[in-house]
């Protein structure tokens, strides 16, 4: 399965460099043709991060992620040298520029620039720093198709990061019994994969019965339970650590950890499994 814009990547062993597209495989993700990209290369002097090695141009994430950027300027009516300029010195992804693509419905173009961001970042900051804040705009427009085409944009971008190979036995996570809001699991499970650690999601609306199944067929070394509604901490689980994540949990659970961020979670869960024998 590809990883990016549409193109084969250039090479794939471990040791290989960044992922890299060629011209037309920027192109065709633009949505122009690839004589527009040149004249915006010949015009507007577009400085690219990638190293150019051979007589044709590759494109990393970064470089995709400001084209991205410099063609939803162009498209909101600024003049495209000032675009390229905007685009090409924004160091990443902006907020109102995902918004844009999300709007217009694009959510192939906003899933290229969630994936392109996390080129460049780490999934905590991906998601405090562009995800959370831009669901954030779209529920106060109260506009379910867009939140919905966000959310899957962000679970796809999230599941381009490979799970380890290896790794056992896995962080179990889990939404609590009528909580179907999955996307802060999904980037915690990206985000444990991006550490080397192994996490099995089991999705929203896990009843407690359930819950104990899995753990006593997995022996996971920790659990994550996330509750955005009101919620009742499960009885009776015995697992080495259970996190309960999210705003529904009562103030008192017990000996239970209660992570208020994606990147507290993901240090307790470090710290957790970092102490114990591989």
């Amino acid at each position: 399965m590809s990883s990016g814009p549409g193109a084969e990547p250039a090479n794939t062993p471990a040791s290989a460099p960044a992922v890299t597209w060629t011209a037309g495989a920027v192109a065709r993700l633009l949505g122009l043709p690839p004589s527009t990209l040149r004249a915006w290369h010949r015009r507007y002097d577009l400085r690219l991060t990638t190293p150019q090695t051979g007589s044709h141009r590759r494109y990393g994430r970064a470089d995709v992620d400001a084209l991205l950027r410099m063609k939803h300027l162009i498209d909101q009516g600024l003049g495209a040298e000032s675009a390229a300029a905007r685009a090409f010195h924004a160091g990443g992804t902006d907020v109102e520029t995902l918004l844009t693509a999300v709007r217009q419905l694009k959510i192939d173009t906003a899933t290229a620039l969630l994936e392109a961001h996390l080129g460049g970042h780490d999934v905590v900051g991906t998601w405090e720093q562009l995800c959370r804040p831009a669901l954030g705009a779209l529920d106060g427009d109260r506009c379910v198709d867009l939140v919905h085409g966000l959310s899957w944009a962000i679970a796809a971008a999230l599941h381009r990061i490979p799970a380890p190979g290896g790794a056992s036995p896995p962080v179990l996570l889990a939404c609590a019994d009528g909580e179907r809001h999955t996307l802060p699991l999904e980037a915690l499970r990206a985000a444990l994969a991006e550490h080397g650690r192994a996490a099995l999601f089991l999705g929203g609306s896990i009843p407690d019965s359930a819950l104990r199944d899995a753990v006593a067929r997995t022996h996971p070394v920790a659990v994550v339970l996330w509750a955005g509604r009101p919620a009742e901490p499960p009885r009776r689980l015995r697992v080495p650590l259970l996190l309960l994540a999210g705003p529904g949990w009562p103030p008192r659970t017990g000996r239970a950890a209660r992570p208020a961020t994606l990147g507290e979670a993901l240090v307790v869960l470090d710290g957790h499994i970092g102490g114990r024998p591989g």
